[in-house]
């Protein structure tokens, strides 16, 4: 069904890599206007989820409806179409090391529309100023800090003046300074755009600054969905472990370790002259 208050709905989704599923029977529904959280240790489907969502893949079952329309059953033309109002951030920034700060920025425009120049360099200089760039046009990516290059990269998803934009673990790699910075931009332009944005993250900290909902997935399945308050609420076992910080299967694993030991030295008295295991004094 339907609902014009989400932007995305995702219904029965199912990924694969060959024979290997990694989402199983995934449904989802992020509101227009908010910052939504995908959650999960590594390894769990994040970023295959996020790649769903922005057409990167195609899922082997199930349906993504993007303002309603399915964006799975769509032509090429037609999802290259929808993603022209989708941002996408990358991990490392995916900055091309030949061009400048400001052409990197200005790139999605050159390429995906017929503006004038002169509009162009409007634009691209605004969105540099917004993430707080604004006199670093001449540099190279090699110039900037890992902070300045997850700014150029929120810029540059920003060109096109997008509905949704995707950030995939935009505070990975940076100290906790730079990534609250980072936290902060995504929440400005969230509440200046009316954005909606969908983070995939680890870090427990953004969580708390950026979302408002958040989804926490577990080998492929979604184990809850809600604020985070409920999220830490939750009374699934994995959601405990995960917002509780709980090292998984600590106490099997020392208790293994404890037999281990006992039977590496039971077999070393055994194997002693005079132990249990010694035949040469019969």
């Amino acid at each position: 069904m339907i609902n014009n208050d989400y932007i995305i709905q995702v219904r029965g989704l199912v990924a694969k890599y060959g024979e290997t599923t990694v989402l199983d029977d995934i449904n989802l529904d992020i509101r227009r206007g908010e910052t939504f959280v995908i959650l999960g240790g590594s390894g769990c489907g994040k970023s295959t989820l996020l790649r769903n969502l922005v057409g990167l893949m195609r899922p082997a079952a199930g349906a993504i409806l993007i303002n309603g329309e399915d964006f799975t059953a769509m032509s090429e033309d037609q999802r290259t179409a929808v993603r022209k109002r989708m941002g996408m951030c990358f991990q490392g920034a995916a900055l091309l090391n030949s061009m400048s700060l400001y052409d990197n920025v200005a790139l999605p425009l050159r390429e995906h529309t017929k503006l004038k120049e002169s509009t162009i360099e409007i634009m691209t200089r605004i969105k540099l100023d917004l993430v707080g760039l604004a006199g670093y046009e001449d540099y190279q990516p090699s110039e900037l800090s890992g902070g300045m290059k997850k700014r150029a990269g929120i810029a540059r998803a920003m060109a096109m003046d997008p509905e949704m934009i995707f950030y995939d673990e935009p505070s990975a790699g940076l100290d906790p300074i730079v990534a609250a910075g980072v936290d902060m931009l995504i929440r400005k332009m969230q509440n200046t755009f009316n954005l909606t944005s969908v983070v995939v993250t680890h870090e427990l900290a953004s969580v708390e600054l950026i979302a408002d909902r958040a989804c926490l997935l577990k080998e492929g399945r979604i184990v809850a969905v809600g604020a985070v308050a409920e999220l830490k609420a939750h009374p699934h076992p994995f959601a405990r472990q995960f917002f509780g910080r709980q090292p998984e299967d600590e106490s099997a694993r020392s208790e293994e370790f404890v037999r281990s030991l006992m039977q590496g030295e039971q077999a070393a008295n055994r194997a002693r002259p005079g132990g249990r295991g010694d035949t040469t004094g019969e």
